[in-house]
């Protein structure tokens, strides 16, 4: 009996995705300089970028770009020729490319101010441990709209890398943080502590797997975040190095079960008061947009009001309407009544969330813009005239619509769902998903806050 082998390369799940970029992992690339290699590799990627009509995700992995190579791919979509894909791009995966010091500084200029980026993945490269260059590079993260961070796979990092990068880290759209296999020791536990207590702490997701925490180590830090941290609701702390003074194989397993019971019991907390608290801010805007609505309240954009001068202009703002209604009557009760109706709507969340998402929705000029203008006419004849100027266009107008980091595919990819099956588009769901993300983090209603600790913060 003869076998005959199957010659098809197996394809991967985004190679019939329109708006992925792969590179092709060539061998003859592992024969001649590494300088060569990586401008060859950078060339090809370009090229084909150049062939795309739109690009949203970069999966060039293992693809022997070196420094020389992520510097001349970034030079190139920072140039009007590739600013079309900077500005679509979402997704990059860099993974085992050789990337060091300057390939490190070529990635942060690119991630600096960056609202459509959302994932990067720079696993498997050495990277750098020089403090200026780890400077720089958490600064840039820190004004991207970056979700996912992968790191995993540098055992080069160590704790050098990790004790200049986590106490500047302040990225408040970050949600997966991944540091396996870093060659992390416990000697990291006290920065790692500093940070997932710290209010800079926004992240979901935190991966610190396979490193030489030891037991003891991770358990400070699970206890720690059953104290003091209501953000993340998935960790993982397993393939810890085990040292010989962690006792016997039976007070380890006990000790690690009670660990991962405390860990279980806190992850689960979490994760039921971030659904409680995003799910209350947007029914709280809603009720606050037809109760505080006003066109006085424009004043308070962009800055910290509290509820009494949210209500006294609104107060004000209704006495010159002179409009009898529902909303002008609510205006009328006196501030603390005002609070307690509103503290009921949301009671989950705190004083100051419910603060920011009320200075949100009275604010007009943060309501949606119309795109279409042959809608306008039709919507808004019945508004006053504060609210037609405020949502109309002007004709004409060349003003850009930030993606507000947002996964957005474009029409002729995402409507190729039929009209039946539309809502029940994965595309779809993502990009509203991440919109509404981006909201609540705008008022910093993507986490649980307890009240006593707000309070301490004021005294």
């Amino acid at each position: 009996m003869h076998f005959k082998l199957a010659s098809q390369k197996i394809r991967h799940h985004y190679d019939d995705d329109p708006a992925t970029v792969r590179s092709v992992n060539h061998q003859r690339l592992k024969s001649v300089s590494v300088r060569l290699a990586s401008t060859i590799a950078a060339r090809n990627i370009i090229s084909a970028i150049q062939r795309r009509e739109i690009v949203h995700r970069l999966d060039i992995g293992n693809s022997s770009m070196g420094d020389e190579g992520c510097v001349q791919l970034f030079n190139f979509l920072d140039s009007p020729a590739g600013r079309r894909c900077k500005h679509s791009l979402t997704e990059l995966y860099l993974t085992r490319n050789g990337i060091g010091a300057k390939g490190l500084l070529a990635v942060s200029k690119f991630i600096r101010d960056n609202d459509v980026l959302r994932e990067l993945c720079l696993s498997g490269n050495p990277l750098s441990t020089d403090a200026d260059v780890i400077a720089q590079f958490t600064t840039a993260l820190n004004s991207s709209r970056l979700c996912t961070l992968q790191l995993i796979h540098n055992g080069s990092l160590s704790d050098t890398f990790i004790r200049a990068f986590l106490p500047s880290l302040n990225a408040r759209y970050l949600r997966q943080l991944g540091l396996s296999a870093t060659n992390i020791t416990r000697i990291a536990v006290p920065t790692i502590i500093e940070y997932v207590t710290s209010s800079r702490c926004r992240l979901d997701q935190l991966q610190c797997n396979a490193n030489s925490l030891t037991l003891p180590g991770a358990r400070e830090i699970i206890n720690v975040i059953e104290r003091e941290n209501y953000s993340l609701f998935r960790i993982n702390f397993d393939d810890l190095h085990i040292e010989e003074y962690d006792g016997d194989d039976v007070e380890r397993a006990l000790a690690w079960q009670e660990g991962w019971r405390i860990l279980n019991n806190t992850t689960q907390r979490n994760l039921m008061r971030k659904i409680q608290v995003k799910a209350q801010a947007v029914a709280l805007l809603l009720y606050s947009r037809a109760l505080f609505l006003r066109s006085g309240m424009r004043d308070l954009h962009g800055g910290a009001p509290d509820f009494a001068s949210v209500s006294a202009l609104n107060r004000l703002s209704a006495n010159v309407e002179n409009t009898i209604s529902a909303p002008s009557m609510f205006l009328r009760l006196p501030e603390e009544i005002q609070q307690e109706i509103i503290a009921l709507l949301a009671p989950d969340l705190s004083h100051w969330q419910r603060t920011r998402v009320v200075a949100f929705a009275a604010d007009f000029r943060t309501l949606p813009h119309l795109d279409e203008y042959h809608l306008e006419p039709a919507i808004t004849a019945h508004l006053p005239t504060f609210m037609r100027t405020g949502l109309s266009r002007q004709a004409g107008t060349t003003a850009k619509v930030p993606y507000e980091g947002s996964w957005k595919p474009p029409v002729w990819w995402e409507c190729m769902c039929p009209e039946v099956k539309r809502r029940n588009c994965r595309t779809l769901h993502r990009w509203k998903r991440e919109r509404r993300d981006v909201w609540l983090t705008r008022v910093g209603c993507d986490v649980w806050e307890p009240e006593f600790a707000m309070r301490d913060a004021e005294l």
